[in-house]
C-alpha cells in the first residue's frame, strides 16, 4: 500500500511541476489577455465566453465569475457565456452574429488547437471583434486562424488532464488578473 502512495504522490508532484511550469510560460500571454478584457470592458463593451465541447462549461464557469467574483469585491463585468444551439452546423456562430458589436472580445476556450470553435472565431471576425483565445495544442497550427489583434494562451501539452486543470488555473489567474488592476491591488 505505501509503494501506491508513494507513485501517487509522486505523480501529483509531478504533474504540479509541469501544470506550474505551463502557466509560468504562458503568465505574459494572460496579463496581455486580461488587459484587452479590461480594456472592452471600460470602454462600454461586452465579453462573449464559448468553449468546444466540455470546455463550454470553462466558459459558463469564466462568465459566473467575470459577473459575480473569484476573491475581490467588485459589481459585475459584462461577460456573457454562449449555449451552443442543438444540431448547429456552425457551434456559437450564430449568437455572436446576433449580439455581437465591434470591439466586443470573444473569449473562447479549445481542447486543442482551435476544434470546435473554428466558427465561432470566424462569426467573432466578421464582427470586428477581438479574440482571446485559451486552447490546448499547438501554437503554430493555432495561429492561422487568429488575427493581429486577437491574444493567445496556448498551453502546449498531449496530456488532456493536464491541459484541463492548467486551462482552469489560467482562468481563475485572467478574473485575478482582471481585478488586481480593476481595483488597483498591489499585493
Amino acid at each position: 500500500m505505501s509503494d501506491i502512495l508513494d507513485g501517487l504522490k509522486r505523480r501529483i508532484d509531478n504533474d504540479l511541476a509541469e501544470i506550474g511550469q505551463l502557466l509560468e510560460a504562458g503568465a505574459p500571454q494572460a496579463l496581455e489577455s486580461a488587459g484587452v478584457i479590461l480594456t472592452a470592458v471600460l470602454n462600454g463593451q461586452r465579453v462573449f465566453a464559448c468553449g468546444s465541447r466540455e470546455r463550454n462549461d470553462m466558459a459558463h464557469y469564466f462568465a459566473r465569475l467575470m459577473t459575480g467574483q473569484l476573491e475581490h469585491p467588485r459589481p459585475g463585468l459584462p461577460v456573457l457565456a454562449l449555449s451552443e444551439y442543438p444540431g448547429g452546423k456552425e457551434p456559437f456562430a450564430r449568437s455572436i452574429r446576433a449580439l455581437g458589436a465591434q470591439n466586443d472580445v470573444l473569449f473562447a476556450i479549445s481542447c486543442n488547437a482551435v476544434d470546435g470553435i473554428l466558427p465561432a472565431l470566424r462569426a467573432a471576425h466578421e464582427r470586428d471583434m477581438q479574440v482571446v483565445l485559451l486552447s490546448a495544442g499547438s501554437e503554430e497550427v493555432i495561429a492561422p486562424h487568429l488575427h493581429s489583434q486577437d491574444r493567445l494562451i496556448c498551453i502546449p501539452t498531449e496530456r488532456p488532464g493536464i491541459a484541463y486543470e492548467t486551462q482552469i488555473k489560467c482562468i481563475h489567474a485572467l478574473v485575478d488578473l482582471v481585478d488586481r488592476q480593476l481595483l488597483g491591488l498591489t499585493d
